[in-house]
């Protein structure tokens, strides 16, 4: 199947490890021209190593995706470079782990501006830059957090609830503009951002996924691949599960024993 992403350019903010370089090194395997960011330089450096190592050129950029002059500015800058932008990914996030009742105030504020902000000039961005293409698609990460609040990660759920309602009013907003809006769900996939959590729990963890087992980020990037593709040509507003079944029925793990 053609996903037809030959010389499409695509944007994917946290896009240095996990979820993000999965997709950005699957992009740009399947033609496509891509940029990524992330807020730490020595990430952006390994990530775009170990792309070139693969044989694929990726441009990256230090970026603090919660400061609305960052974040246009990186905008404009792959703009420049690669003539437009196509597909923008709203993937970069911080994954506080903390009960609410103990969360700081400077620890909420920053969990709002990197998770929520950074998805609102995301779509300030697309309507600007993927208008001016005369279409293209935004996709927005959200978390299964936002149908199920993890105790003790609630700061992180409620930015990622807020996501996928503004997925919604985004998709609404951007429409006239031929731009898709579409967000992704993602269950418990192993990557660096959520390893600490998976290894104190495991085992419990798999146990409420009906495929019992946890995903990981190759499986995730497929599903985003279809989405920026002409495969997915009327799918907007809504946010795609990708859990194995995570709570599908109460009791997954009958099945297994």
């Amino acid at each position: 199947m053609d996903v037809n992403l030959n010389n499409k350019v695509a944007v994917v903010t946290g896009g240095t490890m996990g979820i993000g370089y999965a997709t950005a090194e699957l992009f740009a395997r399947e033609g496509a021209r891509v940029a990524i960011c992330s807020s730490t330089r020595s990430n952006v450096d390994q990530a775009l190593a170990a792309l070139a190592g693969k044989g694929l050129e990726v441009y990256g950029e230090a970026v603090d995706v919660s400061r609305r002059a960052d974040i246009f500015a990186f905008a404009d800058r792959v703009e420049q470079t690669f003539g437009g932008i196509d597909v923008w990914i709203s993937n970069a996030a911080t994954f506080l782990q903390k009960k609410l009742i103990d969360t700081a105030e400077d620890q909420w504020q920053k969990t709002m501006d990197v998770n929520l902000k950074s998805v609102y000039y995301g779509g300030l961005i697309a309507a600007d830059k993927l208008g001016k293409r005369g279409g293209g698609v935004l996709i927005n990460a959200a978390s299964f957090g936002a149908l199920i609040p993890v105790l003790g990660s609630g700061a992180y759920a409620a930015t990622k609830a807020a996501v996928v309602s503004m997925t919604g009013s985004l998709a609404g907003e951007l429409a006239p503009l031929n731009i898709r809006v579409v967000g992704f769900i993602p269950g418990l996939i192993e990557t660096p951002m959520t390893a600490e959590f998976i290894a104190r729990k495991r085992e419990q963890l798999a146990s409420q996924v009906a495929l019992n087992r946890l995903g990981t980020a190759d499986e995730v990037a497929r599903v985003l691949l279809f989405l920026a593709s002409d495969c997915a040509s009327y799918i907007s507003g809504t946010c795609v599960e990708i859990s194995g079944g995570k709570f599908c029925v109460q009791n997954p793990a009958d099945a297994w024993t």
